[in-house]
């Protein structure tokens, strides 16, 4: 949906820019109207498309205070703003070591709340200071290095993460040593990293490995310091491998790594029951595992259930206008969805909705994916303009948080083109097809499933538009993706299969009357 209203000219907007950027920086005045302050604040001169901004810079204590248990999902403006602040006061003031250490600890909530685009030039220069200041093997460096390859991880920059990655792990397997909390964590990041790079064989012994650790950390620690910071680094690794033994479509095995660290954070519980940390957890682990069982084992009834747990926990541990809420709300809507029941999701996704956008949380990727699934709803009621409005609305908000070359981008794209396609708007549903396939080429390779699916889809486009030739170069290279990834038993193989044979098929009788 565009949002644009008419243009007043471009000198009015170019000074809104200016105020705008003014803003964002501090208050903008004239040179000379604000006598300089001290006790310890610095003012700084920002030029801002000839305006000069005064900004003054409170201590590094000041701004550490303001950072101090930020909520991920609330994160605003203003607090990205005052971290920008404190990192350029961290610099100044801190040693390379304790400036990793800060940063790593005061950019968690961002890192959470998905501002990696804010981040990653941050932690790019973080790196660079560890490496020149303390060399390029240092313990600290490495935890920089983590830092910055999940960031790039995030963002589909998968080739560039994983050299970084490898290092971190080097370096860590030396000091702290093999079995260290540290080594555990880069395993199971560097694993995540090769499932998403679809390199599943490389990925899976490295989520045995860091479970192992991480599980020897959470014996020790879990009775006597439940907020040790290993025991949910425990409940992490158990999620993560759920996922992946749900994506190889083995959803015992998820299910049992699902229901053990649920088992886990009902001892930390226990053990601090003030913690909201670990109510979060426990309602997103249940989430993930409503999830499992509504899409991957048609248990409908019991992931219901499981989904009104979470919810309830999250409307009496937070609030019942959490984006976390707006979350649960989101997936239970999906299961009413796929169960037949598009009222009951209509409602769920426009009270998940009203959430983000009461709170101006409106640029928030759980935002974006609501907008998809209620996007999904009108195609089924054939509401397509509406569709249409809310898949480019959800494609704009993709772009701008995770940039325009990213895997959640492209399917996006994907989406957008098949309604297009369905419309038999074929010329506007092609580029759109062929940027996702090119998105989805470049970040996670030729041999994706994610590949075969485009492909499969351009190809139907193709067959649409009556150039069978192309459609069978299409359906060929996506069957040879999706028996690779699922074999010549999965159903998907087989309808693909089945429309190629249907469009030799039809060539056969197009050649034969003429």
């Amino acid at each position: 949906m565009n949002d644009s209203t008419e243009s007043t000219g471009k000198e009015e907007s170019a000074e809104r820019e200016v105020k705008k950027e003014a803003a964002e920086m501090g208050e903008a005045k004239e040179r000379g109207e604000r006598e300089e302050k001290k006790l310890g604040k610095k003012k700084v001169r920002v030029k801002v498309r000839g305006i000069e901004a005064k900004e003054e810079l409170k201590s590094l204590e000041e701004y550490s205070s303001q950072l101090k248990d930020l909520d991920p999902e609330l994160i605003t403006p203003e607090d990205e703003t005052v971290l920008k602040r404190a990192f350029r006061r961290a610099k100044e003031e801190l040693g390379p070591e304790d400036l990793v250490n800060w940063f790593t600890r005061y950019s968690e909530p961002f890192y959470r709340s998905a501002s990696w685009r804010l981040l990653s030039p941050m932690y790019e220069q973080v790196l660079d200071i560890a490496e020149e200041k303390l060399g390029p093997e240092h313990p600290v460096t490495a935890a920089a290095l983590n830092g910055l390859a999940g960031i790039y991880r995030y963002l589909g920059k998968y080739e560039e993460a994983l050299p970084l990655y490898t290092r971190a792990l080097t370096i860590r397997e030396k000091e702290p040593g093999p079995d260290s909390l540290e080594t555990g964590n880069t395993l199971c990041d560097l694993a995540v990293l090769y499932f998403f790079m679809d390199k599943k064989d490389k990925a899976l012994p490295l989520y045995e490995r860091a479970l192992e650790i991480h599980e020897k950390v959470f014996e020790l620690e879990h009775l006597e310091n439940p907020e040790h910071p290993g025991n949910l680094e425990t409940v992490r690794t158990l999620n993560r491998m759920a996922f992946f033994y749900r994506a190889t479509e083995e959803p015992e095995k998820a299910e049992e790594l699902y229901r053990r660290a649920l088992d886990h954070l009902e001892t930390l519980r226990k053990a601090s029951p003030e913690n909201v940390k670990f109510q979060a957890y426990t309602a997103g682990t249940l989430n993930n595992l409503g999830v499992l069982l509504s899409e991957e084992m048609d248990r409908m009834d019991e992931a219901e259930e499981i989904y009104g747990r979470a919810l309830k926990l999250q409307e009496m541990s937070l609030s019942p206008d959490h984006p976390q809420v707006a979350q649960t709300l989101n997936n239970l809507g999906l299961l009413y969805y796929n169960t037949g029941s598009p009222e009951k999701a209509l409602a769920l996704y426009t009270r998940s909705l009203e959430i983000f956008e009461k709170l101006g949380k409106t640029e928030h990727m759980g935002y974006a994916n609501t907008l998809n699934n209620l996007a999904g709803v009108y195609v089924r009621k054939r509401r397509c303009k509406e569709a249409l409005e809310l898949y480019e609305k959800s494609l704009a908000i993709r772009e701008k948080l995770l940039g325009e070359e990213h895997p959640e981008v492209a399917k996006t794209l994907n989406n957008l083109a098949e309604l297009y396609r369905q419309m038999g708007e074929h010329k506007k549903a092609l580029p759109l097809y062929t940027r996702a396939l090119k998105i989805t080429e470049k970040t996670l390779g030729s041999e994706h499933m994610d590949v075969g699916t485009t492909l499969n889809n351009l190809a139907g486009l193709h067959e649409s538009m009556g150039e069978y030739e192309t459609a069978i170069e299409m359906y060929e290279r996506a069957l040879g993706i999706i028996e690779k990834e699922l074999g010549l038993d999965h159903p998907y193989f087989k309808i693909t299969r089945n429309n190629l044979l249907a469009l030799y098929e039809k060539m056969e009788r197009v050649e034969h009357a003429e």
